[in-house]
């Protein structure tokens, strides 16, 4: 049966018109934009931790020392710390001075900070040894460098330790000064030491009356104070918290977590790094609570007399007022 050539001409403009649509269709879809409402790439975890503030460990060997079985507390602290809250970043430096680590490790260790931010410094572990000229004033002093035997122009303790707290804080970082850690060197009356070790002793000598000598640091831990109170900043007395826990479990218990008199093993770390977190714990309104892991809240707060605030006039409240009328007498002063 012959197909009649009207119907065969439209069959084929019918194919044209279906094909044509099919390309325009296919043409679409290929420019169409893409989908705005596909969920969002889980953050990586880079950009998690740039989020979370961090905690800058500033100090010596006492802080970080990871050699020979020997452990600093600023390894040990990470433990008091939820890693979703805070990141501790112990940049101690074995060894240094705070005129050392001002000019070797500062200058890597600063632009790793960033607003928000914790930094924690001490030092005078090794400044008399290395000839950090003592003292707080801001003159430069000549002084023979201890390893190189070079005359040069240098700062005074104080000076180096006001100028890394306030180059972070013009990085926007909340920062705390931290007096030098406690050494296992020890007294008694009836007894004679080296270090924690007696080398001699006399009729009626108790451990009972062992105590850290606290007086061996000098006056460290009153120049890190005066440095703090100038520039109002918080300031925890880690020498004397530290030196009470020590007293408290006993010089035989203390001894064997030390290598030496600096030198702490983990567990004698974790022993200072309580002491730190404990001060840290009891600045007022204390935004280190927030930051704490569970072993971290389990601590408790040490004594606050052994931390300063050290607020400056503009963050203290002013006294509330009342519209009672001033008495006319002069009040006699206690003589109590």
């Amino acid at each position: 049966m012959n197909t009649p050539s009207w119907l065969r001409l439209w069959s084929r403009r019918f194919c044209a018109l279906v094909l044509l649509i099919s390309c325009l269709v296919a043409r679409a879809q290929q420019s169409a934009p893409a989908n705005t409402t596909a969920t969002p790439a889980a953050p990586t975890t880079a950009t998690a931790s740039a989020k979370i503030p961090g905690i800058f460990v500033c100090g010596d060997s006492t802080a970080k020392n990871n050699g020979k079985g020997a452990q600093g507390w600023g390894t040990a602290i990470d433990a008091y710390i939820d890693p979703g809250k805070a990141k501790v970043n112990n940049v101690a430096h074995a060894g240094t001075s705070s005129h050392t680590y001002y000019d070797g490790d500062w200058p890597k260790v600063l632009p790793q900070i960033k607003s928000g931010d914790y930094v924690l410094i001490v030092f005078g572990i090794n400044d008399g040894g290395l000839r950090t000229p003592p003292g707080l004033d801001d003159d430069t002093h000549e002084v023979t460098n201890a390893r190189t035997q070079q005359v040069e122009s240098v700062h005074t303790y104080g000076w180096y330790m006001s100028k890394m707290a306030t180059d972070a804080q013009a990085k926007g970082a909340h920062v705390y000064l931290l007096t030098v850690t406690a050494r296992d060197i020890w007294t008694n009356p009836k007894a004679v030491f080296r270090d924690a070790t007696i080398t001699s002793q006399e009729d009626g000598y108790t451990t009972a009356e062992d105590k850290v000598d606290r007086a061996n640091w000098g006056r460290y831990p009153q120049w890190t104070k005066d440095v703090g109170a100038k520039l109002h900043l918080p300031v925890l007395d880690l020498t004397n918290i530290q030196a009470e826990k020590m007293e408290k479990m006993g010089r035989e218990a203390v001894m064997a977590n030390y290598l030496d008199h600096n030198h702490t093993t983990p567990a004698g770390a974790d022993i200072v790094a309580s002491c730190v977190v404990s001060g840290l714990k009891a600045f007022k309104n204390s935004p280190f609570t927030a930051l704490l892991s569970q072993k971290g809240k389990d601590l408790q707060a040490t004594d606050a007399k052994y931390v300063t605030d050290n607020l400056a006039s503009a963050d203290v409240a002013p006294a509330k007022t009342t519209d009672a009328k001033p008495a006319t007498a002069t009040a006699t002063p206690s003589t109590k």
